[in-house]
């Protein structure tokens, strides 16, 4: 009992001395101090009471006036709750619900209250009495923790924002889920942006209102009671390297415009690392290098036949119908039934042709399907091993294992009892 009560006593300190040394900018929790103002002559100091309303009022305005963030913060947030169960295990998708998280916090400090709560406080700046009523130094020290806290805030949305947009880029490099990643990747674009551009604000706020520190005077009250704060002369010093490189060092290269070959891929150009984008010549040498290099792209553009393309381009003018003579007789002999030919297909798109046309006609009228005879689980593990065949092997590849397999589906002789011949492992 007595090592219970000793547990208990320790462990009531430990979180005592947690919470005093915890830093104050990094309290949710943060109690504001009492709003008081204190009696000020303006005989030699109006000018700088001038710009210390106009500071204050720029900033309140600025705050009031990034309703494109906050509607971003919101796709984010609905973003997470509408694919939640979709990708809840993929890492991309778990960096997306922490910065999520961090917009939380973004709106919970609702900085933009604390500047009105501030600017309420302040006289007209048009018209100042020899006496005018000011805020008291624990009203504006309260400002500046929070905006301390927000930019650090700020730092952690850059850093994610950019490792998730890394990650999803990756990801459609692939070929998955295209349209899913191309909608997340723009909003993080979008996030990342806007939260550079109000990180430099934030410094540059708080730079501004920290030398009115003396220009303000404390009441008997003392705030924070008990806790000893460092407000720092540069914010952007404090923040360190994070906001030195990330967000305020500015790429000239990305104002120049420079001129790319037409052969030039998106995501070469996003997944490389640290790119040098400063001439034309040495973009085209990093595409080369990138393009010589054999690809699944390369030999799915490479299959595909230019009498397509060609067919592709072209109008669709209908099929040709010729008129019939009138000594011909009116019963015609029927046409004879056209029988599949394997040497028929020559290239990747006829094999999905081929594949789609044996579903439809599978389903519509199974009797004349060329694989009428072949069960359903049997035709859909050569369908699907076909469909996944044709983004893996070249063109001359596919084409063989096509012929081989459906000559070894449809052979009615295989489905004869008896046959002790080696089938394939696809249909096993």
């Amino acid at each position: 009992m007595f090592i219970l009560i000793l547990r208990g006593k320790f462990g009531c300190a430990f979180r005592i001395a947690v919470q005093k040394t915890m830093e104050l900018w990094n309290r949710r929790d943060l109690v504001p101090p009492v709003v008081n103002t204190f009696s000020c002559k303006t005989k030699h100091c109006k000018e700088e009471i001038r710009i210390f309303i106009g500071a204050v009022a720029d900033a309140e305005h600025y705050f009031e006036s990034q309703t494109s963030f906050e509607q971003a913060a919101a796709y984010v947030s609905r973003f997470c709750v509408r694919w939640g169960n979709r990708f809840y295990n993929m890492h991309g998708f778990r960096l997306l619900k922490r910065l999520n998280q961090s917009l939380l916090r973004y709106r919970a400090v609702n900085v933009g209250r604390v500047l009105a709560n501030l600017r309420s406080l302040l006289p007209d700046v048009n018209y100042l009495e020899k006496t005018v009523q000011l805020p008291t130094r624990a009203n504006l020290d309260y400002l500046l923790v929070r905006l301390q806290g927000l930019a650090k805030l700020f730092c952690r949305i850059v850093a994610l924002s950019k490792d998730a947009a890394r990650f999803y880029v990756r990801f459609m490099s692939t070929g998955y889920f295209f349209n899913v990643c191309s909608l997340f990747l723009c909003l993080l674009a979008e996030v990342w942006y806007k939260s550079r551009e109000m990180c430099r604000k934030l410094v540059l706020i708080y730079n501004q209102l920290h030398p009115f520190r003396t220009l303000l005077q404390n009441t008997a009250e003392q705030w924070p009671s008990g806790i000893e704060c460092f407000y720092p002369e540069d914010l952007g010093t404090w923040l360190g390297d994070e906001f030195v490189q990330e967000i305020a060092s500015v790429d000239d290269s990305a104002h120049k415009e420079f001129h790319l070959n037409t052969n030039t891929d998106l995501f070469l150009l996003l997944s490389t690392d640290n790119p040098d984008l400063s001439t034309a010549k040495k973009i085209d040498a990093s595409i080369a290098t990138k393009l010589a290099k054999p690809t699944i792209q390369a030999d799915l553009s490479a299959s595909v036949p230019k009498t397509l393309l060609l067919r592709k381009i072209q109008s669709d003018e209908g099929e040709r119908i010729d008129r019939p003579s009138p000594t011909t007789s009116k019963k015609t002999p029927e046409p004879a039934k056209h029988r599949f030919d394997p040497k028929s297909i020559k290239s990747k798109f006829d094999v999905k042709k081929f594949l789609e046309e044996e579903k439809a006609q599978r389903r519509q009228n199974r009797s004349e399907a060329l694989t009428r005879d072949v069960a359903d689980n049997v035709f859909n593990v050569f369908a699907s091993g076909m469909a996944r065949d044709v983004n893996q092997m070249g063109t001359s590849d596919l084409l063989r294992v096509f012929r081989e397999e459906l000559a070894e589906l449809v052979d009615k002789r295989r489905l004869e009892k008896g046959n002790k011949s080696k089938k394939n492992k696809r249909f096993k």
